[in-house]
């Protein structure tokens, strides 16, 4: 994906997610599910929150996710 795709991806998800997560958690349970398509992991959902609380924004959670290779091996797969 070219960066400005990605871009407007990660600015799409973060719109979508603030308009109805009121809480951090509920947020990243969200992200889970937009960007990784699963429930999220405990150690996985626990590392996010610290990393917010630590002074993370959310838009940086989403960058951070929609670069993981997780999501660039699931966008492989839809794609090819």
């Amino acid at each position: 994906m070219n960066p400005e795709a990605t871009q407007r991806l990660q600015e799409s998800i973060q719109k979508t997610l603030s308009t109805h997560a009121k809480s951090d958690k509920s947020y990243l349970w969200m992200a889970y599910w937009v960007i990784f398509e699963r429930e999220a992991d405990a150690d996985g959902l626990e590392g996010w929150l610290n990393d917010i609380k630590s002074g993370l924004s959310r838009a940086d959670v989403i960058k951070k996710m929609v670069e993981s290779s997780e999501f660039k091996k699931r966008l492989s797969d839809v794609t090819s």
